[in-house]
């Protein structure tokens, strides 16, 4: 079945992470990008864990894994390094109706995780639907170079854009200059600072 891709809202939504290792670290130092509500449940934690923890990067629930450590979890990543502990995550995730990931086991997971490329506004997911994840992150670094001309100047094309929005009322010539943004002409002036407002565009493009 073909997966159906998704942004995740997560402003304060439980993420859990379960374990305490170098593969928990990197799913919680994810998690921080986009989650203000993390919960940390593991037994112990590795040092780099443990210094996230001292500056209260995530609360921490010191504990074996229980069913009932994950009942107010919206987003939950099994990271231990005990498959049978992570199945029993998957079974109780799945009775609960959570979001489940389990690290390097797409077969049990109910979502993936997709290597992104995350420019200045531009926020880029690339999957291969969990069947070659190394190859998703060698898309992922060609296409960082591919839409840096775009990241670069996403906040002049926002103003340029919200600007033609207010001014013209006229469908056609509102669609015309829209997509004149998109130019790579254009895209090269703005860049070397040629054009940096609307009256500057429209003289450009010889548009009242």
């Amino acid at each position: 079945m073909i997966l159906y891709p998704i942004c995740l809202k997560l402003d304060n939504m439980t993420c859990c992470v379960i374990g305490g290792g170098s593969v928990a670290l990197r799913k919680v130092r994810s998690l921080l990008k986009s989650s203000d509500k993390i919960m940390v449940i593991s037994p112990d934690l590795c040092p780099q864990l443990k210094k996230l923890y001292k500056k209260k990067a995530f609360e921490y629930q010191k504990a074996e894994y229980k069913r009932k450590l994950i009942k107010n979890a919206f987003l939950i990543i099994a990271a231990t390094n005990d498959q049978k502990v992570n199945t029993q995550i998957v079974q109780d995730a799945n009775k609960m109706g959570k979001l489940i990931n389990v690290v390097d086991v797409p077969r049990q997971c109910n979502f993936y995780l997709p290597a992104v490329v995350n420019k200045k506004g531009i926020l880029l997911s690339i999957s291969t639907q969990g069947a070659f994840p190394g190859l998703a992150k060698k898309i992922r670094q060609a296409a960082a170079v591919m839409i840096k001309k775009y990241a670069d100047n996403v906040r002049i094309l926002t103003k340029l854009r919200d600007a033609i929005k207010i001014k013209y009322k006229d469908k056609k010539i509102k669609k015309k200059l829209i997509n004149a943004l998109l130019d790579d002409r254009i895209l090269e002036l703005i860049s070397n600072k040629e054009i940096g407002n609307l009256d500057q565009l429209t003289a450009y493009l010889n548009i009242l």
